[in-house]
């Protein structure tokens, strides 16, 4: 759980089926959503990958706004943060020579 999460049609799926047993069957009534789909999806059996390069993380990896890699950063809470950032990151390559 965290800023952001990924999840495979396959762990859709399989929230899609067996959501109601989270619903029933687990304490979720003051889980925030990020905590309550990690422990749901453990529940129903999904497993997960732990990929902590796909957030630009201002509070724990760095935001680099200029990483091609990233797919994600966060957090900017402001509009003008947010739009320069987004900025640096989608300059578009320098042509080849």
């Amino acid at each position: 759980f965290g800023a952001v999460e990924i999840f495979t049609s396959a762990a859709m799926d399989a929230y899609a089926a067996g959501s109601w047993k989270c619903g029933t069957q687990l304490p979720w009534g003051a889980w925030g959503e990020d905590y309550y789909m990690t422990h749901c999806l453990d529940y129903l059996g999904v497993g997960r990958i732990n990929d902590f390069g796909v957030l630009g993380d201002q509070l724990c990896t760095g935001a680099n706004c200029f990483d091609t890699f990233v797919g994600s950063y966060h957090p900017f809470k402001n509009q003008g943060d947010w739009f320069k950032c987004w900025g640096q990151a989608t300059v578009p390559p320098k042509p080849a020579r």
